[in-house]
């Protein structure tokens, strides 16, 4: 057969495939001038033959049976990547290489590339979409056809590739941080601030931040110039200069609810605007309560604080960056439809047990729709924020917030109204409730209302004039406000408290006195109804018509 007929070949050794097996023996062995080379290649190499004269064994690296496959024991030869290969590091230091060169090509005239009229900026926009797109390239050929996938609806703070960025994050105004101008100067000159320049390590802010924040606002109790601690540790945060991993620690801090606060503020006022709701929006229907300040009264949550940031433009009596336009109607298509979510998740919270029955039908509301899945598991950690592994009809797996879950199984539907009593008519853990859409609408066509006055024919309210603003009251402490109130405020209305009459005043009015009576006597008969009458009688004796007589001399 083949193995006789080949030297160097195994007696029983097999054909290469696309040969019968018994060509050796029908075909007479190969042609002229073929026979050596076929048996040099189906020697083994001389270091093997060595191996096996001395070892008597087959050799470790790559041995192989009589039907081509390896041998049982024995191991695979490593195969090294080809040269050209370039790896992550190579790739990375390429790419900030021609980012640095683009970045001098930027026009010296326009912060913004102008690609209509400026040629500078034409060709710097050129320039950049080819680096752009050669990083894209080389990113798309180093996964090497990976599919796994990352964990979906997850805050970016939590995503591994970004934990991974070496270096501070990118800040909006590196000059003063989004701090108004007078905010800047009250913290750099306060004495607190100035102790925090001696802390060199991110944990050492940390502590101090956990040790001495105990308020979000802006300035101490009663005083308008002195800025509270958490804002000088903010201060020093962007000072120090923090990246993604670091900020995640400081949002997602189990120690201090101020600590949490501190970097929610660093991402509203330094990060990017088109980068706030990518960072904020994970903590929006977070319900771990605290109270703003010791004297406060009310509790609120983490996700009503952040979206306090989101939603307004002033921070007590700071003012906040201002978000475009485009960025603010994001943000409203975010927390249109934030109260029926938060009302959904305590829902869920109340029956969990009921989430954790793996394989149970439910609705996800993902990217405004509702789609139909297969419950997986139930992710509770931090139990502030539990989310849902869900299987999707299509395949697809998502984490979703459990306040954007509903039961969609009706043998646990059953069994869930036994569990739960509720006194509300919705049952949020199965009902839907209003669509995203209709609720941006009505929370727009609401801001709409706000901007305009409610009578007349005013379509704007008119701008507040100097004198009129300097005569607001302000915004101060209880202290200040008594001061300012003694020396120069003039109360506009005072309530004396006058003492009720008695019922003899009330039934017998005050006497008047003698004089005054005469005198109102006198008058009365001097110009009343009798001397008019009397006057009256003597005008008609003197107007009767008479002759006229004339005397002369």
């Amino acid at each position: 057969g083949f193995g006789q007929t080949f030297p160097g070949a195994m007696p029983d050794m097999l054909p290469p495939p696309g040969l019968p097996p018994n060509f050796g023996a029908t075909h007479g062995g190969p042609p002229d001038g073929s026979a050596n080379a076929l048996a040099a290649l189906l020697s083994p190499p001389m270091g093997h033959q060595q191996q096996q004269q001395h070892g008597g064994g087959m050799p470790q690296g790559g041995g192989m049976s009589s039907r081509g496959g390896p041998l049982p024991g024995s191991r695979s030869r490593v195969v090294s990547p080809p040269k050209n290969v370039k790896t992550a590091a190579q790739e990375k230091a390429e790419s900030t290489v021609r980012m640095a060169e683009v970045e001098k090509m930027r026009c010296h005239l326009h912060k913004k590339p102008k690609t209509s009229g400026c040629k500078f900026c034409r060709k710097f926009t050129e320039m950049l979409e080819q680096a752009q797109a050669k990083d894209s390239k080389a990113d798309s050929s180093g996964a090497g056809g990976d599919v796994t996938k990352k964990r979906p609806d997850r805050a970016i703070s939590e995503d591994r590739d970004r934990e991974q960025r070496i270096g501070p994050l990118e800040l909006a105004n590196p000059k003063n941080y989004g701090f108004s101008g007078l905010m800047q100067t009250h913290v750099v000159e306060c004495a607190h601030f100035k102790s925090l320049l001696t802390l060199e390590t991110f944990d050492a802010l940390v502590d101090e931040t956990y040790q001495f924040a105990n308020s979000v606002e802006p300035y101490m109790t009663n005083s308008g110039t002195i800025a509270s601690a958490l804002f000088c540790c903010l201060y020093r945060y962007f000072t120090m200069g923090l990246d993604a991993h670091s900020l995640n620690r400081l949002m997602n801090n189990q120690e201090s609810p101020f600590i949490r606060c501190c970097g929610f503020l660093y991402a509203r006022m330094g990060l990017p605007h088109d980068q706030i709701l990518r960072y904020l929006g994970e903590y929006l229907m977070d319900d771990e309560e605290f109270k703003p300040s010791p004297d406060s009264d009310q509790k609120n949550t983490i996700g009503e604080y952040v979206e306090m940031l989101l939603s307004q433009d002033k921070y007590y009596s700071t003012v906040l960056p201002r978000l475009p336009m485009a960025t603010k109607r994001h943000v409203e298509e975010r927390l249109a439809a934030l109260g029926q979510n938060r009302k959904r998740m305590q829902a869920n919270k109340s029956i969990i047990d009921v989430f954790r029955e793996r394989g149970m039908r439910i609705e996800c509301n993902i990217g405004g729709e509702w789609r139909m899945g297969s419950l997986m598991e139930v992710d509770d950690d931090p139990p502030n924020r539990p989310k849902v592994r869900a299987r999707l009809d299509d395949g697809t797996e998502e984490y979703v917030h459990l306040g954007l879950v509903i039961i969609a199984d009706k043998s646990v539907r059953q069994v869930a109204k036994h569990r739960e009593r509720s006194r509300s008519r919705h049952d949020w853990s199965r009902e839907k409730g209003r669509t995203d859409k209709e609720l941006v609408e009505d929370m727009r066509s609401k801001g709409r209302d706000r901007a305009v006055c409610s009578s007349g024919k005013d379509y704007a309210r008119k701008p507040v004039g100097y004198k009129a603003a300097c005569a607001l009251p302000r915004e101060q402490g209880t202290a200040s406000y008594k001061l300012m109130e003694e020396e120069t405020f003039v109360p506009m209305s005072r309530n004396k408290s006058r003492r009720s009459p008695t019922p003899e005043r009330e039934a017998f009015p005050k006497r008047q006195s003698a004089e005054h009576q005469a005198r109102q006597q006198q008058l009365f008969e001097k110009y009343g109804s009798s001397a008019r009458a009397a006057g009256s009688d003597g005008q008609s004796k003197d107007l009767v018509d008479r002759t006229d007589v004339m005397r002369l001399g």
